[in-house]
């Protein structure tokens, strides 16, 4: 979506959106206009996260690698060693075994 903050004449701020070709937000402050920003993101994380963990209790794949707990461990010691494989179980206190 294509936005551009523009200076009203009163010196407030007005959100134009080239989706709708019109205003989106009016009369704001910056403040104001950040507030809303990251509730608009916060939104979109938590529904992205949401529909990770949903296709992960499904045993859905969600991504090109596929990485399993295992696996992930199984990796790190692979690409790195088995001391930094030892330091991110440390890390963990091996809390999840």
């Amino acid at each position: 979506m294509g936005r551009q903050i523009i200076k009203q004449p009163n010196g407030k701020l007005a959100v134009w959106s080239s989706i709708v070709d019109n205003f989106i937000i009016t009369d704001s402050t910056a403040e104001e206009y950040i507030h809303f920003r990251i509730e608009e993101e916060s939104q979109r994380i938590r529904k992205d996260i949401t529909e990770i963990v949903e296709k992960l209790e499904a045993g859905t794949k969600i991504g090109y690698y596929d990485l399993t707990w295992e696996s992930a461990l199984e990796a790190i010691e692979e690409r790195h060693d088995a001391e930094e494989l030892k330091k991110v179980l440390d890390g963990l206190g091996n809390a999840l075994f």
